[in-house]
């Protein structure tokens, strides 16, 4: 087996971590992911829930390569490839993602439209207001007539990638497809004021639609209900409330105090 090495690439590149394994016999090659000890493949076999990963042997040849694609800053660590053998045999790898936005906090990965044929379509209202500790469900759908559908739906917080081990937690994703479409859900758990920004479904294929959350505090929500109440609105200014509870939770106090 090959010895150590340092494997450097930018983020949303694909990743391959390159293990040869000469005499292997009847023995298994296994590639494992040390800061969770995460068993990644065994074999041919891929057993991440993350269908990013897989491992590429070419038959007769003695190379079991680990294939990451669309690599995340998040994949960044310590990698394994291992052998079956007695005593075990490993290869250390370490994988460095590069922070593709430089530090630029309004960078978004850029992902053009393929063609008129391919559309792209966050469900329901492009802003949505919730209260902290609930739970954020967003449904994108993406259609591709005539064309081959995406591989993979991704979902970005802002210029985040989204997945199931995020560092948050609480995340889960499902994606469902049929000939000439499909569909991709994200649910974030117990949301809080951390989770407010900009949520993006961004096919492989081309594409992207986006929907902006705002997440209020209890804080807020008791606040809203004092001004309302001292304000003296009525049930008869329920337009008036909504557009109150927007201002405040967006900072405008010169024209809240417009409906004092």
């Amino acid at each position: 087996m090959d010895s150590p090495v340092n494997l450097t690439v930018v983020e949303g590149e694909q990743a391959f971590l390159p293990c040869r394994v000469v005499n292997l016999g009847d023995k298994s090659v296994t590639w494992m992911r040390r800061k969770n000890l995460h068993i990644l493949t065994a074999g041919m076999q891929t057993y991440s829930p993350d269908d990013r990963f897989k491992v590429l042997h070419p038959p007769g040849s003695e190379e079991w390569t680990l294939a990451i694609k669309y690599t995340h800053l998040d994949d960044g660590g310590w990698y394994e490839c291992q052998v079956n053998s007695d005593p075990k045999i490993t290869r250390p790898i370490l994988l460095l993602v590069k922070d593709k936005s430089l530090n630029d906090p309004f960078y978004e990965p850029e992902y053009e439209l393929v063609d008129n044929r391919t559309q792209v379509q966050m469900e329901g209202p492009s802003e949505r207001y919730m209260q902290q500790s609930s739970i954020l469900s967003l449904v994108c759908s993406i259609r591709h007539k005539d064309v081959q559908g995406p591989d993979q739906v991704m979902w970005f917080h802002g210029a985040v990638r989204l997945h199931y081990d995020s560092p948050r937690g609480g995340i889960a994703l499902q994606t469902e497809k049929t000939i000439d479409r499909t569909v991709s859900r994200l649910r974030l758990s117990n949301v809080t004021s951390e989770d407010s920004g900009r949520y993006s479904c961004r096919p492989d294929i081309g594409g992207i639609s986006s929907v902006s959350v705002h997440v209020q505090s209890s804080q807020h929500h008791a606040a809203v209900q004092h001004n309302t109440q001292s304000s003296g609105v009525t049930n008869g200014s329920k337009s008036s409330v909504a557009l109150q509870f927007f201002l405040l939770t967006s900072g405008h106090a010169v024209l809240i105090s417009h409906f004092r």
